[in-house]
């Protein structure tokens, strides 16, 4: 075996485990994935990392209680430039103030000093029991390296039951679940206009739900589901790619604020912010933004957190809000 992915979707209690005897398959752009099938691994951004897809040589269907248990609780040594992030959010904010973009997505990275590599699994394990409700998913391939998260936003989703296909506008993060401030609703908004907007170029049948709150882990955020038919559902590839990345993860204008991003955060998100999940498995497709993950690493874990900026956004405010996103992963490991 030399690449595998394991998953959990929200609210099931069943893992399914894709694994390949060969390397996975490279692809050049998101429009090459509509005759696909398997485990699909994708970066934020194609010109720095791969777009990846785990051939189904064997599939394994298990209960989740079937695989091993974590260790017990340890101590961690976290480190983490708080200088750097203030320096990213003063560029970041300066180009909302002067109207350069509506809004920008800034995220920071921690580094946790342990050797998890031979702990991965159980670390899985663990985190589909802290979040049942959830997409867990941990991936191990050559190119990429070993990746776990927990990560509540749909990119798009279609179960083989069903007509119609799923996304949804996820944004705003509050440890309360309101009252909500404008620059939350706004965030949210900016959201779900940009995803109507690319749903309606191959989508005559679109309904959208109202904003509502939704938690994830120990967060709450404003949440509009869409439920849409495709015109034609070879075109999956294409919607793809006007889909991602989204303002949740990026920023308006999209291709401008993914070229700043890539230009002035201090760190590469590699494949933090991109999507992963199953592509054409048993007539379903569940693919899902890697938010709340980390890189397992030989002697460390580096753990991903991002966060919306608006002209209003307060430095202080935003710092608070990736610590409480990087506990979720973090919680995992203790």
């Amino acid at each position: 075996m030399i690449s595998f992915a394991i998953y959990r979707l929200p609210d099931t209690d069943t893992c399914v485990k894709i694994c390949s005897d060969s390397m996975p398959q490279r692809l050049s752009s998101y429009a090459e994935l509509e005759d696909k099938r398997g485990f699909v691994f994708a970066p934020f951004c194609l010109d720095s990392d791969s777009l990846l897809v785990i051939c189904p040589d064997k599939i394994e269907v298990t209960k989740c209680d079937e695989i091993g248990n974590a260790d017990e609780e340890t101590d961690l040594n976290v480190s983490y430039d708080r200088e750097a992030y203030r320096k990213d959010f003063e560029c970041f904010h300066s180009k909302l103030l002067d109207g350069s973009f509506d809004k920008l997505v800034l995220s920071r990275h921690i580094s946790v000093d342990a050797d998890f590599e031979k702990q991965s699994m159980a670390l899985f394990m663990k985190a589909c029991r802290m979040y049942p409700h959830q997409f867990v998913a941990l991936v191990s391939t050559p190119e990429s390296g070993t990746w776990l998260m927990s990560t509540p936003e749909v990119l798009i989703e279609k179960d083989s039951e069903l007509s119609k296909w799923h996304t949804m506008a996820l944004a705003g993060t509050m440890k309360t679940p309101g009252p909500w401030s404008d620059k939350n609703q706004k965030e949210q908004k900016y959201v779900a206009d940009y995803i109507r907007r690319c749903l309606e170029m191959f989508s005559n049948d679109i309904e959208a739900s109202d904003p509502h709150v939704t938690t994830a882990a120990n967060l709450f955020h404003l949440r509009t589901d869409f439920y849409f038919s495709m015109r034609d559902e070879k075109l999956l590839g294409k919607m793809i790619d006007e889909l991602h990345p989204t303002p949740a993860v990026c920023g308006i204008p999209k291709e401008a604020a993914r070229s700043f991003i890539l230009s002035n955060e201090h760190s590469r998100r590699h494949y933090y912010s991109g999507f992963c999940g199953p592509l054409n498995y048993s007539g379903t497709t569940h693919l899902y933004v890697s938010l709340r993950c980390m890189q397992i690493e030989r002697s460390c874990c580096r753990l991903y957190a991002g966060g919306g900026l608006l002209p209003d956004s307060d430095e202080a405010h935003e710092w608070l809000e990736t610590e409480y996103k990087l506990n979720t992963m973090l919680d995992v490991l203790r």
